[in-house]
């Protein structure tokens, strides 16, 4: 009688070990495919920046460089993360010259306030 009870133990233990298995792979699988589909859907989004004019690509900090090197980027890299990081980089460069200017430049109010 032992040997079916050990027999049945381990089969239920080898089910256990199956499901937990299977379970693991479909999951990997399911968020793999997630992450395809998110950089096939950001791939497609980085193209449409093909249509805007150049001074559309400027106002969120891009040149159409930037949008065709990111494109030939490897297929499995999301070129959206490329674009992020050249558009903040960017500003940054940006907000350094606007402040350069506004620094080199005395303004003149364009309404005056009562003078004490």
């Amino acid at each position: 009688m032992e040997p079916i009870m050990s027999t049945t133990f381990a089969s239920s233990t080898f089910a256990a070990a199956f499901v937990t298995t299977f379970t693991t792979l479909v999951r990997a699988a399911a968020e793999r495919t997630g992450l395809v589909a998110k950089i096939m859907v950001n791939r497609w989004m980085a193209k449409q920046l093909c249509d805007f004019t150049d001074h559309e690509l400027a106002d969120i900090g891009l040149s159409r460089s930037d949008v065709r090197a990111a494109l030939d980027g490897p297929l499995h890299a999301d070129p959206s993360l490329r674009l992020a990081a050249i558009a903040r980089g960017n500003s940054v460069n940006m907000a350094s010259v606007v402040l350069h200017r506004t620094e080199s430049v005395d303004f003149t109010p364009l309404v005056r306030g009562r003078e004490e």
